[in-house]
């Protein structure tokens, strides 16, 4: 009876040991698992659209570093691995029994280490929390192992280390070295280019390829020779010269957004480095830089520069996306919505001379003005008085709400209590910030049909950027009129003609920003000049400036850039004859408006020394010759002479401007 409550008494014990022993492995594994930090930070890679790489930055800790799964590795490297490193690795659970009393028995025997019985997954555990190589740490990395292949399994052990594999430099795993050592996926290695991969980590700081080249292709040669027969006639050079800057604003983007591991992008990579050149090679205006947006017919981007190699404050700025004053670089599409709308043709004759409208009245970039001219005239020499008198039509909110349907945004000025200004005319000279980026997507529009479409800077399936994506910014007619009318300006200085091309330059007020845009069939390019704190350059003009930049780039375009004669859709209104009378003259404001002192202004007229100074007076429209009144009292103005007023003594005046016709117009000021 005795004996058989001491067996109960002891089966009982075992039973609850058999059970305690499971769930202290389990406490153990929850309050300390393991540590995957390391392995859940990656590097970026930017590729080109052939995969060629052009950028990157390492992971946070400072490290080039993919993950990558087995599956996706070639099989030539996991054999080669296994039968070098841990050929029973299906069979144990982590740790291999086996080899570990070898590699004991050696070193009782010999006293030194002659081989090692660590099994991937206790390497593995090693490179997750790296330590030096004491006994303490060994039996960590023994209870590591095992907790390891507990949690993730046999392949999620291998994941781990293909991941975390040192590779010589601070190039971690396999994905990573294969890309930047042999310039392609590990999915397909040769059988020496895996040799040199599982190699490496057996000794990454003397097998280094950039340092000791040799030793590691006898070290890779002996691998190859104890896994396999094979005799490589030739060896692989890996390429050891590290990760290229071509294109960082790109980089930086894709970091911004928490991106990494390998980006496959649009960019052309032969466009993108020759582009950089050619910016940073270009003389920049002062203290200025320049930037650049290469889009093809697809509108894919293959070549984004956002500022060149020039010591200019705040070039970190990428001018590709940063809103800039466009200048002159909007009146096409403001032009467009006119010709669409009926309110004038490229034919109809407009007028070039001192207008004011609604209080605002524009100058030339010369100063100067041209008289008569027609609107295709007015748009290639950027005359500012006509595209101002066609954004009227037009109106400045309906331009803005076109522009913002198509995705483009035009940032306003912000009034002094920080609220964003009323659109007004002075959007069509420049009074708006727009992006490289917004800009060259709306010059894309000439060369499709008038319609506007997101520009891609990686690649997409064709279904879903077609045309449901795309937005009408211009009619079919006003698109092919304006890319006419654009064809026909004159090249950069230097270039003797072009053909296909249609080019628009626009300079901001204060020579801030140059902008020189074209559309081909081929492809649209946008290049930008200026400082990127903002600041003025002075002599800084888009066609003198960016023009000549965006002859060179257009250089660079691999496809001829001429076309044959536009299709009939395409050709101009065809002559003035056929207009009908509306449409001959744009119609003008006939009665005379004063420009010149503006209604209810303060003019100080004293000088310093007490006495009163002439006030200028101008006026335009109507019909001259024109006489100006003074509280009723009329102006004697020479011949030839600008009129000008001397006031007796400080007050309110009554202005009067007559016409040959007798139409008037008056105005009342203040002279202090």
């Amino acid at each position: 009876m005795r004996a058989s409550r001491r067996l109960v008494r002891n089966c009982t014990l075992g039973l609850l040991l058999t059970s305690l022993i499971p769930a202290g492995l389990l406490v153990a594994d929850h309050f300390n698992p393991p540590d995957l930090h390391r392995a859940g930070q990656a590097a970026l890679l930017v590729q080109a659209r052939d995969h060629t790489l052009l950028d990157g930055h390492t992971s946070r800790d400072g490290f080039w570093r993919m993950p990558v799964e087995s599956q996706d590795v070639d099989p030539t490297y996991i054999k080669l691995l296994m039968v070098t490193e841990d050929h029973r690795f299906e069979s144990h659970p982590g740790v291999d029994p086996q080899a570990l009393a070898r590699a004991i028995w050696q070193l009782a025997r010999r006293g030194h280490i002659v081989s090692g019985g660590s099994t991937l997954a206790m390497q593995t555990s090693r490179l997750l929390t790296p330590h030096r190589h004491t006994w303490g740490g060994k039996l960590r990395d023994i209870l590591r192992a095992l907790q390891l292949e507990w949690r993730f399994g046999r392949r999620g052990v291998l994941n781990l280390y293909l991941t975390l594999a040192p590779e010589g430099t601070n190039i971690e795993g396999i994905r990573a070295a294969s890309l930047l050592y042999f310039g392609h996926e590990p999915s397909h290695l040769t059988p020496t280019e895996a040799a040199f991969l599982v190699t490496l980590p057996r000794r990454p700081a003397a097998l280094r390829p950039d340092r000791h080249p040799d030793a590691l292709l006898n070290a890779a040669h002996r691998t190859l020779q104890r896994a396999t027969s094979l005799q490589p006639v030739a060896w692989p050079t890996p390429d050891t010269r590290g990760v290229p800057h071509d294109a960082p604003e790109l980089a930086g983007h894709f970091l911004s957004a928490g991106r990494n591991g390998v980006v496959v992008t649009t960019l052309d990579a032969r466009l993108q480095r020759n582009a950089r050149q050619v910016l940073a090679s270009h003389p920049a205006p002062l203290r200025g830089t320049f930037a650049a947006l290469i889009v093809d017919h697809e509108r894919q981007i293959v070549a984004w520069v956002g500022g060149a190699e020039h010591k200019a404050p705040g070039n970190a700025i990428d001018a590709v996306l940063a809103p800039r004053s466009p200048g002159s670089a909007l009146k096409p599409f403001v032009y467009g919505m006119a010709f669409e709308k009926g309110w004038m043709t490229p034919h109809t004759r407009v007028r070039d001379s001192r207008l004011a409208i609604s209080g605002y009245a524009p100058r030339d970039f010369d100063h100067a003005f041209r008289g008569e001219t027609t609107v295709s005239e007015a748009l290639q020499l950027s005359l500012n008085v006509p595209a101002i008198q066609a954004l009227e039509r037009v109106g400045p909110s309906r331009f803005m709400d076109r522009l913002s349907a198509c995705g483009v945004r035009l940032r306003l000025p912000e009034n002094p209590d920080g609220t964003q200004s009323a659109p007004s005319l002075a959007i069509v000279l420049g009074g708006a910030g727009i992006s490289l980026h917004d800009l060259t997507m709306l010059y894309a529009a000439l060369d499709h049909n008038g319609h506007v479409a997101p520009l891609r800077r990686e690649p997409t399936d064709l279904k879903s950027a077609g045309p449901a994506s795309e937005t009408v910014l211009l009619s079919s007619r006003a698109n092919a009129d304006i890319r006419t009318i654009l064809r026909g300006t004159a090249p950069p200085a230097g270039v003797p003609s072009w053909e296909g091309i249609a080019f628009k330059t626009g300079t901001s007020y204060g020579n801030r920003d140059g902008w020189a845009m074209a559309s081909t069939p081929q492809a649209t390019v946008g290049v930008w000049a200026g400082r990127p704190d903002g600041t003025a350059s002075p002599g800084l003009t888009g066609r003198d400036t960016a023009g000549p930049v965006l002859a060179v780039l257009l250089s660079l375009l691999s496809s001829p850039l001429h076309t044959s004669a536009p299709p009939a859709s395409a050709q101009l209104h065809r002559a003035v004859a056929v207009l009908s009378p509306a449409l001959r003259t744009l119609q003008q404001q006939q009665a005379p408006q004063i420009i010149f002192p503006r209604n209810h202004s303060e003019i100080e007229s004293r000088s310093s020394g007490g006495t009163m100074l002439p006030v200028g007076l101008e006026g335009s429209g109507g019909h001259p010759p024109y006489h100006w009144y003074i509280n009723g009292i009329p102006l004697e103005v020479p011949p030839g002479a600008q009129p000008s007023w001397t006031p007796d003594a400080p007050g309110f005046a009554h202005i009067t401007l007559a016409d040959a016709q007798n139409a008037h117009a008056t105005i009342d000021i203040r002279v202090r």
